[in-house]
């Protein structure tokens, strides 16, 4: 299944990542910050921007489906799966006498 949201949300947080590292670079070296520490500074900010990209295209290609009903707290997450497959997770977590004794 294609996401373009989330892969263009990917892209764009890894070159926002890149370039904040780099001007990072830049600055700590006007600094005189030797080589091994802007390495590291920079290898940590692209580290988390890796890690948020991976979060937001997770959270992006995931469909959340809960219970109408007050008080209950069903609720079904799914990622990848068919159309019908959604339609069934969805008819089961809107239907609330599907699952009312679930706890």
């Amino acid at each position: 299944m294609n996401h373009p949201k989330s892969m263009v949300a990917e892209i764009l947080i890894l070159a926002v990542s890149g370039g904040v590292g780099a001007s990072l670079a830049l600055q700590l070296a006007e600094h005189g910050v030797g080589i091994a520490a802007i390495v590291c500074a920079v290898c940590a900010v692209v580290a988390a921007g890796v890690a948020l990209a991976a979060q937001v295209g997770q959270g992006l290609r995931t469909t959340v489906y809960t219970c109408p009903a007050k008080g209950c707290r069903v609720s079904i997450r799914a990622a990848g799966t068919s159309p019908e497959e959604l339609q069934r997770l969805r008819d089961l977590a809107t239907d609330h006498s599907k699952h009312g004794s679930a706890r």
